[in-house]
């Protein structure tokens, strides 16, 4: 199975459903958003695709009850730990709130964050530890997702273009600290 990952599309309708698109494309069987959707319409376009949704809250997620109404109560606050295809997930918009859980090394298989609007990818032990970046493209100028292979533990960051997604950018170890 292959995880469609999203994070930070703050109010960027096109840009969701541009990676929304490339997700059916890539034949994903479940979405994961990381938070700062912003506007509940933002992932209207999600509701009836026909593919799991599951999200976290990110910190400019202020309308909680009309995100919930657009995703079917897809959205939890972070961290969430669902597992997803034999696969322990850890979920959250920021790091910060994944360091009580990472600490208990190798629980996880798949441990997601946003929030810094900068893809990363690497591994720690088992794990696979990944931003996709931002799906509004504010800061970068490149909006991205990513698609992780559950069963092989590979991830593509994809630029999100319109009608067009690159594969293969490359990912960025260094985090940056600081509210987006």
């Amino acid at each position: 199975m292959k995880a469609g990952i999203l994070s930070d599309t703050h109010d960027q309708r096109g840009g969701a459903e541009e990676a929304l698109a490339l997700f059916l494309r890539e034949g994903v069987g479940v979405i994961l958003h990381l938070g700062d959707v912003c506007r509940p319409d933002t992932i209207l376009a999600f509701r009836d695709c026909g593919i799991p949704l599951i999200g976290v809250f990110g910190n400019n997620d202020s309308d909680k009850d009309g995100l919930q109404a657009i995703s079917g109560h897809a959205f939890h606050p972070g961290p969430h730990m669902p597992e997803i295809g034999g696969r322990h997930v850890l979920m959250a918009h920021a790091f910060d709130e994944l360091q009580a859980e990472i600490g208990e090394g190798g629980k996880y298989d798949l441990i997601l964050f946003g929030h810094t609007h900068r893809p990363l990818e690497m591994k720690m032990g088992r794990a696979l530890i990944l931003n996709p970046g931002e799906g509004c493209g504010f800061l970068s100028g490149k909006p991205t997702c990513a698609v992780v292979d559950l069963a092989t533990m590979e991830a593509i960051i994809h630029e999100i273009r319109s009608g067009v997604a690159d594969a293969g950018l490359p990912g960025d170890a260094a985090l940056q600290p600081g509210k987006r």
